[in-house]
C-alpha cells in the first residue's frame, strides 16, 4: 500500500519532469486513435465501386503506416524514459541506501510510468476524438464530395487499437525500466550529477574552410536539384552532395559562431553570453551528427506537409474548373447515326434523362499538329511525338458556342476566313502561341484562314478521364466551312438533374457499352467518375502525407527537448556555481531561454531553406495534375510546424527551469 502512495505522490511531485514524456504520449495517442477512426464513417464504408478501392486502399495505408509509426513511438518513448531515469538516479540511490530492494524500486517507477500512460492514454483518446471528427470531415469531402453523410461517433474498433498498441510500448519500457535498475550501482546513483564537459578548440582556419565547403555542397545539390529535379540518374548525387553538406555544417557552425562572437567583445562579454556560447558550440560539436539527422527529418516533414495541403487545397478547384459537364460521350463518324439514336437503339434511356444536352459534329482537315508546329522545334514526349502525326480537330462556331452556353460561358464571333484556337495542354501551348504570333495561316479547301485573336482560347469542350486539361488544339472555324472539311465524330455533352440519375444512366452504359469502349467504338466518362478517380488517387496522398509529416515533426521535437532537458540535468551544477558567482535567477532563466532556443532553431535553418527547393520540385512533377500555391502551402506548413515549436519549446524550457530549481538557485 505504501509503494502506491509513493507512486502517486513521486508523480505529482516529479509533473515536470514527465512533461515531455506526457506530451509525445498525448500526441501519439491523438494521432493514433484520429486516422485509424476514419473507415468508421459509414458513408465511407458506402461509396460506389471505384471509390471504395481508394476508401480501401485509405484504410490499408494508414494501418500499414500506424504500425511502423507504433514503432517508432516505441522507440521515441523509451528515450524520453531514459531522460526521467537519468533525473532520478539521485532518488533511486537515496532509496537503495535506505535499504529497498531493486524490485520495489523498479515497481515504484514502472508504476510512475504506467500511472503517467493512463492519464496521457484517457487525454490523448478524448483530443483524438475532437481530431477524428476534423479528419472525418476532409476524409468525406475527399471521398464523397461533401460531409452529408458525416455522422458524430466514437470509433471502439480504434479505440482498441490504440489501447492495444500503446498498452505494448508501456510493456516494452516498463522492462526496459527494470533491466536498467537492476544494472545500476549504487556509487553511479550517487554522483550522477557529477559530469562536465569541455569544448574542444579546432583550427579557425579549417573549421572555416570546411564549414564553406559545406555551403558549397549544398548550393550545388539545390542547383542540381532545381536543373534536374527527381531525374533517377542524378538524384543519388543530389542526395549525397545535400547530406555530407547538411553533416559538414552542422559539425562547423559552432566553430564558426564562437569565432565570430569572440571578434565581437561587446556582444561575447554580456552578460553571460561567453557561457551561452561555449555551452551551445559544445553541444553542437558532441551532437552534430543528431542535429543532422533532425535536420533531414524537418526537410521530410516539411516536404511531405507542403505536398499534401497542396494536393488537398487545389483538389476542389481543380475538379470543379475541369468538370463543367456531367457526361460526354464521343463515338467515332461511321454510319452517320448520331449518340442519341445510338443510346435508344442499345435501350440506354438517355435523352429522357438529360435535363440539357449538345451534340455535335467534329471535323478534320488536311492538316497534321507536326505541320501546324513544322518552323518550330517541338521538344515532347514519345507518346506527345505520335500526337503531331495525327489530324488537327475542327469545330463550327455555332457548334462551339453551344458548348460555351451548356457551359455557363459567353459565345465568340469570327468573322469571315477567320479561325481561333482553343487549347488547354500546356506542352502544346506554347507552340500554338508561337503559331499565332507569327500570324499563322490554315488553309481549307481553297480558302485560306488567319488567326481572328491571338490569344489561345482555354475552355473545356469535353470531359476526360482526368481533371488534367488536355485538349492539344481544337480550330473553331466559321460555319461555312463546313462543306470542305471531313466528318471525324459525334460529340456529346450533357448534364444531368441529380446525382443519382447520372449513376443510374452510367451503370446502364456500362452494361451496354463496356465491350465497344474497350474495343475503341465509343467513348463516355461522367463527372461523377472523373471526381471519384481524382479524389480518390490524391486522396490517399493528401492523407498519408499530411499524417507522415505531423509524426515526423513529432519525432524530431521529441528528440530536440529531451536532449536538452538531458543536457540541463548533465550541466546543473554549472548552474549552481554561475549563481553563486553573482548570476540571479532572471539572468539563469534568460540564459537557459537563449540555449534552448538555439539548439530548437538550428536543425531548422537548413531544413527550412532546403525544403522550399525540393517542394518546389515535388510540386513541379504534380503541377499538370494540380494548380497549386508553393507560397500559400509552404505557409501553412510552416504555420502547423510553428504551433508544434512552441508548444514542444515552452514545455522543454519549464521542465529545464524545473531542473535548475532542484539546484537551489537563488
Amino acid at each position: 500500500m505504501m509503494s502506491f502512495k509513493l507512486i502517486y505522490k513521486n508523480v505529482g511531485r516529479s509533473i515536470k519532469d514527465y512533461a515531455i514524456y506526457f506530451l509525445t504520449l498525448v500526441l501519439g495517442v491523438s494521432l493514433f486513435y484520429a486516422f485509424n477512426s476514419v473507415s468508421s464513417q459509414p458513408a465511407l464504408n458506402d461509396l460506389n465501386y471505384s471509390m471504395e478501392i481508394f476508401g480501401d486502399a485509405l484504410v490499408t495505408y494508414i494501418g500499414l503506416l500506424t504500425r511502423f509509426i507504433a514503432i517508432v513511438f516505441a522507440f521515441l518513448i523509451i528515450y524520453a524514459n531514459q531522460f526521467i531515469m537519468k533525473r532520478r538516479k539521485k532518488e533511486m540511490g537515496i532509496y537503495m541506501t535506505l535499504g529497498m530492494s531493486k524490485w520495489r524500486i523498479s515497481f515504484i517507477f514502472v508504476g510512475e510510468t504506467f500511472l503517467v500512460g493512463l492519464f496521457a492514454l484517457i487525454i490523448g483518446l478524448g483530443l483524438g476524438f475532437l481530431m477524428s471528427q476534423v479528419i472525418s470531415i476532409l476524409a468525406l469531402k475527399m471521398f464523397v464530395g461533401d460531409a452529408v453523410g458525416y455522422k458524430l461517433l466514437l470509433s471502439k474498433e480504434a479505440i482498441k487499437e490504440t489501447i492495444i498498441s500503446f498498452s505494448i510500448i508501456y510493456i516494452i519500457v516498463a522492462l526496459f525500466n527494470t533491466r536498467n535498475i537492476m544494472n545500476i550501482k549504487l556509487i553511479d546513483l550517487l554522483t550522477a550529477n557529477r559530469k562536465n564537459q569541455e569544448l574542444k578548440v579546432y583550427n579557425k582556419w579549417a573549421t572555416s574552410s570546411l564549414f564553406l565547403v559545406a555551403i558549397t555542397l549544398i548550393t550545388t545539390g539545390i542547383l542540381l536539384l532545381m536543373k534536374f529535379g527527381l531525374d533517377k540518374n542524378y538524384l543519388t548525387v543530389i542526395v549525397s552532395l545535400l547530406g555530407v553538406g547538411i553533416i559538414l555544417f552542422y559539425y562547423t557552425i559552432s566553430g564558426v559562431m564562437v569565432f565570430l562572437a569572440k571578434r565581437n567583445k561587446k556582444l561575447y562579454f554580456k552578460e553571460l553570453n561567453s557561457f551561452l556560447f561555449r555551452q551551445f558550440g559544445s553541444k553542437m560539436q558532441i551532437n552534430f551528427l543528431v542535429i543532422s539527422i533532425l535536420s533531414a527529418l524537418l526537410i521530410a516533414s516539411l516536404v511531405v506537409l507542403g505536398t499534401g495541403f497542396s494536393v488537398t487545397s487545389s483538389m476542389n478547384k481543380q475538379v470543379t474548373t475541369a468538370t463543367p459537364f456531367d457526361l460526354t460521350i464521343v463515338k467515332p463518324y461511321e454510319d452517320n447515326k448520331n449518340l442519341l439514336e445510338t443510346a435508344k437503339q442499345d435501350g440506354i434511356p438517355l435523352k429522357e434523362n438529360l435535363k440539357s444536352y449538345v451534340e455535335i459534329m467534329l471535323f478534320n482537315a488536311d492538316l497534321t499538329y507536326g505541320e501546324l508546329f513544322k518552323e518550330q522545334q517541338v521538344k515532347l514526349s514519345d507518346l506527345e511525338q505520335e500526337i503531331l502525326m495525327s489530324q488537327v480537330t475542327l469545330i463550327t462556331e455555332t457548334d462551339y458556342n453551344k458548348i460555351l452556353e451548356l457551359s455557363g460561358e459567353e459565345g465568340i464571333r469570327l468573322g469571315e476566313n477567320k479561325f481561333i484556337i482553343n487549347a488547354n495542354y500546356e506542352p502544346f501551348n506554347k507552340h500554338i502561341q508561337y503559331f499565332l504570333n507569327k500570324e499563322g495561316k490554315i488553309r481549307i479547301g481553297d480558302k485560306e484562314l488567319t488567326p481572328a485573336n491571338k490569344k489561345i482560347f482555354g475552355n473545356i469542350t469535353y470531359l476526360t478521364n482526368s481533371t488534367r486539361a488536355n485538349d492539344v488544339g481544337t480550330v473553331v472555324v466559321p460555319d461555312n466551312m463546313k462543306n470542305y472539311m471531313n466528318p471525324d465524330s459525334f460529340l456529346l455533352n450533357g448534364v444531368f438533374p441529380s446525382q443519382e440519375i447520372e449513376g443510374t444512366v452510367y451503370k446502364i452504359m456500362n452494361n451496354k457499352w463496356v465491350e465497344k469502349s474497350l474495343d475503341g467504338e465509343i467513348y463516355y466518362v461522367t463527372k461523377s467518375v472523373i471526381q471519384d478517380t481524382y479524389f480518390g488517387v490524391f486522396g490517399v496522398i493528401a492523407f498519408i502525407s499530411s499524417y507522415l509529416g505531423i509524426i515526423l515533426m513529432i519525432v524530431t521535437l521529441s528528440i530536440l527537448a529531451l536532449q536538452q532537458l538531458t543536457e540541463t540535468q548533465d550541466n546543473k551544477e554549472r548552474y549552481l556555481t554561475l549563481s553563486k558567482i553573482g548570476a540571479d535567477k532572471k539572468m539563469i532563466n534568460r540564459l537557459l531561454f537563449r540555449q534552448i532556443g538555439f539548439y530548437f532553431i538550428s536543425p531548422l535553418i537548413l531544413a527550412s531553406f532546403i525544403s522550399i527547393f525540393t517542394t518546389k520540385v515535388v510540386l513541379e512533377k504534380l503541377e499538370p495534375f494540380f494548380e497549386v500555391s508553393i507560397k500559400q502551402n509552404m505557409f501553412l506548413s510552416f504555420g502547423i510546424i510553428l504551433l508544434l515549436y512552441v508548444i514542444y519549446f515552452m514545455a522543454t524550457y519549464q521542465s529545464a527551469k524545473q531542473v535548475i530549481l532542484d539546484s537551489r538557485l537563488k
